[in-house]
């Protein structure tokens, strides 16, 4: 099936995907994901990468007790942008990283070495919203993810999120098929996400039916228009990017599942 958003029908691109079966109401897998988002300096994504592999490694020697999975920019508004995430945590586990960290100096490491090679970072921590999503807990990684992004505007009383819901709902209940997963961020302004995972870039080929002719046909188009009318007064300035996952710059060479 051509995959494209769940929510491109929403501000009107086609990009997402949304799904259907394997509903995890009961999910209760932690849900957090540690995230950094790092650009390096102009010229200097080959040293970049090179010392952020040496570091990688030496976590890894130094017995790291996470996975850390490397992403890259394969299409978006920041073609050199990388991140590193490691996902399937509670709050608890923040402090204990904080406490190995110091006993095995990750970052002081990162510092001498990587940091060089810098020019900005952001980190956040995105809570994974396991409830509305379709994300099954053996997934495993894929090449590529399609993220689209949105800002929250505060004032929409609420009625956006019910409409987040509402559609997740129609998508599992009417059997819309492939996956995705809900992100919010903590940390910075608040925003939202919706992550479906790629094959190839193939997959982004738009679908006989996207997501807004499909709830117009199981409901109606007057309840299509109002729920998507709702999530884009909360949900606005949506911005995409395909991200590829790079198992060279990651803790194992062969990935476990994204946000496990």
């Amino acid at each position: 099936m051509k995959k494209t958003s769940f929510i491109t029908s929403i501000f009107g691109t086609a990009l997402l995907l949304i799904p259907l079966s394997l509903f995890a109401q009961d999910d209760d897998r932690a849900p957090l994901s540690d995230v950094w988002y790092i650009m390096p300096k102009a010229g200097m994504l080959a040293e970049f990468e090179a010392a952020a592999k040496e570091h990688i490694a030496f976590r890894r020697d130094a017995g790291d007790s996470r996975t850390w999975e490397a992403y890259s920019t394969a299409l978006g508004s920041n073609p050199q942008l990388y991140q590193w995430r490691e996902g399937g945590l509670t709050w608890a586990d923040m402090d204990a990283y904080i406490a190995e960290d110091a006993e095995n100096g990750y970052d002081d490491h990162w510092w001498a070495n990587v940091d060089q090679y810098v020019d900005h970072y952001h980190h956040y921590i995105e809570e994974a919203d396991f409830e509305h999503s379709k994300w099954p807990a053996d997934l495993g990684q894929h090449p590529y993810y399609l993220v689209t992004t949105w800002d929250i505007d505060p004032g929409d009383n609420g009625a956006g999120w019910e409409a987040r819901k509402e559609l997740s709902k129609i998508g599992i209940d009417e059997g819309w098929e492939d996956n995705w997963l809900w992100l919010t961020r903590t940390g910075g302004s608040g925003a939202l996400s919706v992550v479906n995972e790629l094959e190839n870039m193939a997959a982004m080929e738009s679908p006989e039916q996207n997501f807004y002719e499909f709830v117009s046909e199981k409901r109606s188009p007057e309840e299509a228009a109002e729920l998507f009318g709702k999530f884009n007064a909360r949900y606005i300035n949506g911005n995409s990017t395909i991200w590829a996952h790079r198992p060279d710059l990651s803790s194992q060479e062969t990935a476990g599942s994204a946000d496990d």
